[in-house]
């Protein structure tokens, strides 16, 4: 296991110092991260918050995480695994200030000890288009292609999902999101009957609080229709964030989110010896941290805490995830 970590550690630090020296001179804006999930895609390239030309319409971007997680298989087994996924991509905007439409491609390579059936090389494709209806209301339509790269519910499948939004801001610390979208999962041949339609709907609120700061509160709720009645379920999803920088001088924040999500399940299980449907909470605990190293070069540590109880005691589990990301844009 030391070789193991030994090797990430400096893996990592090799493409911090190869992005601080590739780096160009460009104006002084960060953009906020994302650590990689648990066998999930890598990072998604994101719009950039400030830009000052309008040639900085397309770039490019690279990133390498490492991550170690306690219980990879998310069950009673705990194994667990250490993982590298370096990633590519592209985003394309038609506007440096305000976009009305927005694409990106990433492409990842997974992969992990202890667990190679999720050593894959996933890719990530959206497309949003944004209309302003007014200067409270606004418009945005989302298409999303996901082949081997989903996090959400720990397989590895292809996604295809669109999402339709509805923003209201009634002024400019205040933004209430309603979205509702049409999911489709498909899986490897041997896990066909997970096949499934997931529609889902719900709404979002959120803040700005002085000094950087903001907070913001989520519902989701979705009906995942699998071939197999063993996979049917109605899951809720609750959720709160809370946002805030920790010193302004390095222009860096802390974003801690919680979620719990109740699953009940068309399958049935054995309970005191009566069979009733299977019931599943999942809790998790999400602290993620970003800070700019220089100009375009940004750094993601991440810590998350999974638990999941049930009524079907085999589905227990516990999970820690430690996560690590370098990342960096570039254009010419």
């Amino acid at each position: 296991m030391r070789k193991y970590l030994f090797a990430l550690i400096a893996s990592l630090l090799l493409a911090c110092s190869v992005a601080a020296q590739s780096q160009t001179e460009v104006s002084d804006s960060t953009r906020k991260v994302s650590t990689s999930k648990k066998k999930g895609a890598a990072s998604r390239a994101k719009p950039r918050s400030e830009t000052t030309s309008a040639s900085r319409r397309v770039w490019l971007t690279m990133s390498l995480s490492g991550v170690f997680d306690s219980n990879v298989e998310d069950d009673e087994t705990s194994v667990n695994s250490f993982g590298l996924v370096p990633s590519m991509g592209v985003h394309f905007q038609n506007d440096a200030e305000k976009p009305s439409f927005e694409a990106s491609y990433e492409v990842g390579f997974h992969r992990y000890t202890n667990a190679p059936k999720y050593n894959r090389v996933s890719q990530y494709m959206t497309a949003s288009y944004r209309h302003q209806f007014s200067r409270k209301w606004q418009a945005r339509t989302t298409g999303e292609i996901s082949l081997k790269g989903s996090s959400e519910d720990r397989d590895v499948n292809n996604q295809y999902v669109l999402e339709q939004q509805l923003h209201y801001r009634p002024n400019s610390n205040n933004r209430l999101r309603l979205f509702g979208a049409y999911r489709v999962k498909r899986y490897p041949l041997e896990d066909v009957g997970k096949n499934a339609v997931d529609p889902y709907v719900g709404a979002r609120f959120d803040q700005k609080l002085k000094g950087g700061r903001g907070w913001e509160i989520l519902y989701r709720y979705d009906k995942n229709r699998s071939q197999d009645p063993k996979d049917f379920y109605v899951r809720r999803t609750f959720g709160a964030q809370f946002a805030t920088p920790l010193f302004k001088a390095r222009r860096d924040l802390l974003t801690l989110d919680v979620r719990y999500a109740p699953r009940l399940y068309a399958r049935q299980v054995k309970v005191a010896g009566e069979r009733v449907p299977r019931r599943d909470q999942r809790w998790t605990l999400d602290a993620l941290y970003e800070r700019p190293l220089q100009q375009d070069v940004r750094m993601a540590l991440n810590y998350r805490y999974e638990t999941r109880n049930s009524n079907d005691p085999e589905k227990d589990f516990d999970s820690h995830l430690f996560g690590m990301t370098f990342s960096f844009d570039w254009w010419r």
